[in-house]
């Protein structure tokens, strides 16, 4: 006797195919919407991080000449990219449900742009050095960090903006005008590229200040090794121009700021023989670049 031929095999394979199938395109549209949305997060909020540091870093060195402490070590430490190795030991770790950790490379240069200060018949070149982090971004644009001489900039595709101003005052003072800058100097030749984390150990060698003088006229001019960078000065130049007209009441026709190729300059000339009176704080910095341990076995 035939048995009748049924079905319920042929359609229990079908529906298992049918579950597949919608799992594949659920772990595909993932693949493809969620785990980039997820790592731009990750990349912006570590850009985040890196700004802040550099904020950070930037308060602290004013803080060591602002206080005359020669000798101190300042220790800053942060995460190079969003691949650390502190991510180790997650159940998923293909990039198919985790995002793909990003990298960086942070350096220290000395030199790198010159700042030159003439005050009457007298000129002074310092060598200012740079710390500098640039991102390997996968999912976010990529953003180089600077800080340099106080100021703290931030390069893009779109061009360079300066995210925190430098050491450098206008202000009233009566008839005349007043001039304070803190010309700081980085020394140091290190480079670190990775996705962990690294610490960045600071000491000012030494720092002082020196005498109030009066001048007729005063000039500074940044010499840079690339048009870049002296883009960004003559940018932080006419903010500093801005602020002593708007907020100090500066006479516009005694401040100008100008570029010109790899060269920013930005010039005080009172008129009807007022003087401009010159504070200047110097302080040199040695800075060294280390690994720093991301677990503790």
């Amino acid at each position: 006797m035939l048995l009748p031929l049924r079905d319920d095999a042929l359609s229990e394979v079908v529906g298992f195919v049918l579950i597949l199938g919608v799992i594949v395109v659920a772990l595909s549209l993932y693949q493809v919407y969620g785990v980039p949305a997820a790592g731009r997060e990750n990349e912006i909020a570590h850009m985040n991080q890196v700004k802040d540091r550099f904020v950070d870093y930037k308060l602290a060195l004013d803080s060591l000449w602002v206080n005359e402490r020669h000798g101190v070590l300042l220790s800053t430490a942060f995460d190079l990219g969003t691949g650390a190795g502190a991510t180790g030991g997650r159940v998923f770790t293909l990039p198919i449900f985790t995002p793909a950790g990003s990298g960086g490379t942070v350096s220290v240069m000395s030199g790198g742009a010159n700042l030159t200060i003439e005050a009457g018949t007298e000129s002074t070149t310092i060598p200012l050095g740079s710390l500098t982090y640039q991102s390997s971004n996968n999912y976010w644009v990529d953003q180089t960090w600077t800080y340099q001489m106080g100021a703290v900039f931030l390069s893009q595709d779109g061009g360079t903006t300066v995210r925190v101003g430098p050491s450098i005052a206008v202000a009233r003072a009566g008839e005349n005008t007043t001039l304070t800058i803190a010309p700081i100097r980085l020394e140091g030749s290190d480079t670190i590229a990775g996705s962990g984390p690294v610490r960045v150990e600071t000491r000012m060698r030494w720092g002082n200040s020196s005498s109030v003088e009066a001048y007729d006229r005063v000039n500074l001019t940044i010499e840079a090794d690339d048009p870049v960078t002296a883009r960004a000065w003559e940018r932080a130049f006419g903010e500093v121009r801005q602020r002593a007209i708007k907020e100090e009441g500066v006479d516009p026709s005694w401040l100008s700021a100008r570029l010109n190729g790899n060269t920013a300059w930005l010039t005080i000339e009172p008129k009807d023989d007022r003087k401009v009176f010159l504070s200047m704080y110097p302080a040199n910095y040695t800075v060294t670049i280390h690994n720093a341990a991301s677990l503790v076995e």
